[in-house]
């Protein structure tokens, strides 16, 4: 059997690399239509941005709990129920016919892809020790990358040609007929066979609340991720909407441009900070810190070039270079947490981590939408580097504070062990 091959954990990363492309298509295909939408359900701007935002805020709030789930039950198995349930409701949001509709559409996408990501990046932590971690990661963060590329392209040529429903009926059916193989092909990482009872425990829930809360250098990984994610997910949104008012382009034209740029140099980037990461940490964990600080502020200037409303190339140049400097930055933030954390403590820490990260992006989607309407996206997209810029000192303090919360962690973490009383049902 495929799983029981000695290079499975690679197999693995291939699947999920595929599983996270699948995800982040569905996510995005909205975005590459929003003129169809608008036009087809008579809706307004403030209504697409709510429309963009309902997703994140369901979403932010529902991968909280999926973290903690992810801890406790059988990880393969929730990245299966999780691609199965979004895809299904990829598929119904080509049959709404109002607002109220595609409202309850992107809650319930929210609802189900929140349980993907802890779990699948845990699952992959759980499979791949620090010498290939970095790589191992970077690689499903990459198929995100080509999964937002694949689907605005996807979405906004299908739904120019055959219309914006067709294109998230086929995007669902994709998903549901992946979810059968993907059952066969993922599956847990072995328990230890040596070892006291208490390893096979899993740690309480205020148990690992109160280790996380008590670990500075977690709390700016939650600050750069807050500060950038809402940076990108203005971006994400909105961009093709600015290419196909700004540059008159077609849907088609304006999904790929809209994503492409970003994500091309984002895939790029975000493969060689990994592998990169692994090289330079060696026996140094808090080194994947500095490289983020480095590479953000080396991408924070770039976005500035939307000020001088640029010609297309010129603004596409700006866009590539901030997009693969900060992404080779970034790649190290999930790595930092899987660095510093017992495997008892990685979906939490992800869930709480990639709550924080789409709060303040559903926020800044509606305010991108009211900042159109008063000074136009240029100033929006502008504003993003002075967050990228303070994201780096959030690193850089990072940087400083890890070797010592390593240490206090694992001294916390093994008188904690002892009042541990809830049982592992899945790998932890």
């Amino acid at each position: 059997m495929i799983t029981q091959s000695p290079h499975y954990k690679w197999i693995l990363v291939v699947v999920l690399f595929v599983v996270s492309a699948v995800n982040y298509a569905d996510r995005t295909a909205l975005s590459s239509v929003l003129t169809l939408l608008r036009s087809d359900l008579k809706l307004t701007d403030v209504q697409l941005g709510l429309v963009a935002s309902a997703f994140f805020w369901v979403y932010a709030l529902g991968i909280v709990v999926a973290g903690f789930v992810a801890d406790r039950v059988s990880r393969s198995r929730l990245v299966v129920v999780s691609l199965f349930l979004w895809s299904l409701v990829t598929l119904a949001t080509g049959y709404v016919h109002s607002f109220t509709g595609l409202m309850i559409a992107r809650v319930a996408l929210g609802a189900a892809e929140c349980l993907y990501i802890p779990a699948a990046l845990a699952l992959i932590a759980d499979h791949h020790g620090p010498d290939t971690r970095g790589g191992a990661i970077s690689s499903n963060l990459a198929g995100m990358s080509l999964g937002l590329i694949a689907g605005g392209t996807l979405a906004g040529y299908i739904g120019q040609n055959w219309g914006w429903r067709t294109a998230f009926h086929w995007l669902g059916w994709i998903g549901i007929a992946a979810s059968v193989v993907v059952a066969f092909l993922v599956r847990d990482a072995a328990q230890p066979k040596t070892g006291a009872k208490v390893e096979q425990e899993a740690l309480s829930i205020p148990t690992s609340l109160g280790l996380l809360l008590r670990t500075r250098s977690y709390y700016m990984i939650l600050l750069q991720g807050m500060l950038t994610s809402a940076g990108v997910q203005m971006f994400f949104s909105w961009l093709p909407l600015y290419y196909q008012e700004t540059y008159h382009m077609s849907l088609a034209g304006a999904g790929f441009s809209g994503t492409f740029m970003l994500q091309a140099t984002a895939l790029l980037g975000v493969i060689l900070g990994g592998i990169a990461s692994d090289r330079v940490v060696r026996n140094a964990p808090q080194r994947r810190a500095l490289v983020m600080a480095v590479f953000y502020l080396a991408a924070a200037p770039f976005l500035l070039v939307f000020l001088i409303q640029p010609s297309f190339l010129v603004l596409g140049v700006g866009i590539a270079i901030f997009s693969l400097f900060r992404s080779f930055g970034q790649a190290n933030e999930n790595l930092i947490l899987v660095d510093l954390l017992p495997a008892k403590l990685r979906s939490s820490a992800l869930g709480i981590f990639l709550f924080c990260c789409n709060a303040p992006g559903s926020v800044a989607v509606v305010l991108a939408g009211w900042i159109k309407g008063e000074a136009g996206l240029n100033v929006a997209f502008a504003s993003v580097s002075g967050l990228i810029a303070l994201a780096a000192c959030a690193a850089l303090a990072a940087y400083y504070w890890i070797p010592g919360d390593y240490q206090r962690l694992e001294a916390r973490l093994a008188g904690a062990k002892q009042n541990s009383v809830v049982p592992a049902t899945g790998s932890a």
